[in-house]
């Protein structure tokens, strides 16, 4: 306290390179976010709400890598090239088309453990194939 008054407090370069850091870091989720398969455009806001919503889903994305990071105790990169590998394949026969996954590997099924994830089904999914004329 100086004069009965609280002192301000100085912010220093750490507290400004932390704030960059964190930006760049909600940035480069949010980037990731927009590379999945997940179909978006690029955003433009002009509306307060809009642009508090987009602020607000990057740092729910942050948040997710965040645990998934603490629970996998593994840097994002690598736990998203680990989820990556699991893939489904479209088969189609004379009567059937049909989804199914490949097989995990153990780091796969690590991540997936750590995660709380249970393994989707072998087969996703089943439908007749379409009678042809």
């Amino acid at each position: 306290m100086v004069n009965g008054c609280l002192r301000p407090r100085r912010y220093h370069h750490e507290d400004a390179a932390a704030g960059y850091k964190g930006l760049l870091v909600i940035e480069r989720a949010f980037r990731t976010l927009k590379s999945t398969r997940i179909k978006m455009e690029p955003m433009y806001h002009w509306l307060p709400k809009r642009i508090e919503a987009h602020v607000k889903l990057c740092v729910f994305w942050l948040l997710i890598e965040r645990v998934a990071e603490l629970q996998c105790k593994q840097p994002w990169p690598s736990i998203r090239r680990t989820l990556s590998t699991l893939q489904a394949t479209e088969f189609d026969t004379p009567q059937n088309q049909f989804f199914q996954r490949n097989e995990p590997t153990g780091e796969l099924l690590r991540t997936l453990k750590s995660l709380d994830i249970p393994m989707p089904k072998a087969v996703l999914d089943i439908k007749s194939a379409p009678s042809q004329p």
